[in-house]
């Protein structure tokens, strides 16, 4: 079983009860805590993280270290798409007190679907059009037959 097969709390990064109390993995949580409030990850949240791992270089924590080896990995080309900012949010996510990480991940979820709902209603809103009024498969269907009608009359009336 690899270590991506385990739940989140066994793989090792999350934060225990000691790192928690300890100054660095205290500042940590609540950094963590405050990027997944949201559900989302945006640029500042994460160099905020970035400059804590900087900051931190020296914490033997197996979540910074967990969370170094992502950033680094996102930050890598140079260039961070949405996918690497729902990495970088999900790893963040991984390594909270079982909580706090449900929180997180109800952020999550709620984020996504407030996107797809978005989505979809703009791809709705762009759809094709006639004399300004959105047209929607079922009046296509219906507009279509009334052309072929009217030509059929047209043509059997000559």
């Amino acid at each position: 079983m690899s270590d991506q097969d385990l739940p989140t709390y066994l793989r090792g990064h999350s934060l225990s009860r000691a790192e928690q109390s300890s100054a660095l993995g205290a500042t940590l949580l609540r950094l963590c805590q405050s990027t997944t409030a949201d559900g989302r990850f945006s640029p500042e949240e994460l160099a905020a993280l970035r400059q804590w791992l900087a900051d931190a270089d020296s914490a033997r924590m197996p979540a910074a270290r967990y969370l170094r080896s992502i950033v680094e990995k996102v930050l890598a080309d140079g260039t961070i798409t949405p996918e690497e900012y729902k990495a970088v949010y999900r790893a963040v996510e991984s390594i909270l007190p079982i909580d706090e990480r449900l929180q997180a991940t109800a952020a999550r979820q709620e984020a996504e679907a407030a996107d797809e709902a978005a989505a979809r209603a703009a791809s709705s809103e762009r759809g094709q059009r006639i004399l300004g009024v959105p047209m929607t498969t079922g009046p296509w269907a219906g507009l279509i037959v009334a052309l072929l009608t009217l030509l059929a009359v047209i043509w059997l009336t000559r």
